[in-house]
């Protein structure tokens, strides 16, 4: 018997409903492992250009994404949910996807040059603002879409109840490293084992990392939040703990679930009208890399003395990539009725073409700065 996968949103198949299920999956936990990638000791050690280039490379995408479906939906086709629409264009815009620059700085093996550092210091506080943004746009949705009047108050309680989530966590995980410190809790192989005699506990560390991973999941959604932003923030809580046990065992589940999602993204996708909305899909591609772009440019030559041009270059590069990241707010956006599909298959358009561009103009600007030297030596 065949698998019934056919995309039906009026009348969905008993096989497409568990095939939803296992995309779903895997998308909690491939951000809980993007998650685990991102320590909160880190943001103490970003400096003061990372943490500028980050904070820009999210308000110059939003106000792009924003003002692009504005004038797109008020303009040149009036459509009443405008404003949902503009919001979750913004939110895909201001998410990059640090893996693939990551990877590309590993293979080039210039991960001690100043400008990887920035990259990487910036992108962690991007990630983490940029979950922020997708929690407050997906709590704003909900109550728009469940009917309810939106207005100023439903727009702060939206926030305060994203900020508030996201802040307890973070404390929690600001706790992670004065743990680890004094050697209350460890991660070994044999499991995580505490001396704390209060609270004597040996417990294996995947079936703790799991049920925070869905516990917080499940409690991000209770409150009119998107899992995922509860399944980054949980891999967070356990960065500092991360062993290669731990993380071998979750990119064994990654390396199953994680093609589901994006099958069930490519099932969503209709190409049908796609030449209506190209010229759409060119702008957003354009302003995508343009926001990125700006942000680190600018970032980097209004915080450091020496303004170097080539180095602003090259950061802005780096943070241009949007990737799963931008796929995923896509898919939630699908998901909640909160975007049309033309306005999905933009997005997703948008996420692979960036990813796709980044790697090799990121290379030929590290090689016009450092010259042949950077391949032959592997420094920079």
């Amino acid at each position: 018997m065949g698998l019934d996968i056919a995309w039906d949103p009026v009348h969905p198949s008993v096989y497409h409903e568990i095939f939803e299920v296992i995309a779903n999956l895997g998308v909690i936990f491939l951000l809980f492992a993007v998650g685990m990638e991102t320590k909160i000791c880190d943001l103490r050690s970003v400096g003061r250009t990372a943490m500028w280039v980050a904070v820009l490379g999210v308000i110059i995408p939003f106000i792009l994404g924003f003002t692009l479906v504005f004038g797109y939906e008020t303009i040149l086709f009036p459509h009443d949910d405008w404003f949902i629409h503009a919001l979750f264009m913004a939110a895909a815009m201001v998410a990059t996807c640090i893996g693939i620059t990551a990877r590309v700085l590993t293979e080039m093996k210039v991960m001690d040059s100043i400008e990887s550092r920035i990259i990487i210091g910036a992108a962690v506080v991007d990630d983490i603002l940029a979950m922020i943004v997708l929690a407050v746009v997906v709590g704003i949705a909900g109550s728009s879409m469940g009917g309810g009047e939106l207005s100023l108050i439903s727009i702060g309680s939206t926030i305060l109840i994203a900020l508030v989530f996201v802040a307890v966590v973070l404390l929690l995980c600001l706790k992670m490293p004065k743990v680890k410190e004094k050697r209350v809790c460890q991660i070994t192989e044999r499991g995580i084992s505490c001396q704390d005699r209060n609270w004597p506990l040996s417990v294996e560390p995947f079936p703790l990392a799991m049920l925070t991973c869905l516990g917080l999941s499940a409690m991000a959604l209770s409150l009119g939040l998107a899992a995922i932003i509860g399944a980054f923030l949980a891999g967070m809580l356990f960065a500092e703990f991360a062993h290669e046990r731990l993380e071998n065992k979750f990119n064994g589940i990654n390396a199953f679930l994680v093609p589901f999602f994006f099958v069930y993204v490519g099932m969503r996708v209709e190409l049908a009208g796609f030449t209506d909305i190209l010229p759409l899909a060119i702008g957003t591609i354009i302003l995508a890399i343009l926001g990125k772009y700006v942000a680190g440019y600018i970032g980097v030559l209004s915080t450091q003395k020496k303004k170097d041009k080539k180095t602003a270059d090259i950061v802005g590069i780096g943070m241009s990539p949007r990737g799963e990241v931008g796929i995923i707010v896509a898919a939630i956006g699908l998901t909640a009725g909160a975007i049309s599909r033309d306005m999905y298959t933009v997005v997703v358009f948008m996420s692979i073409v960036t990813a796709l561009i980044a790697p090799p103009w990121l290379a030929r600007s590290f090689k016009k700065k450092y010259g042949d030297k950077l391949f032959d030596s592997g420094k920079a």
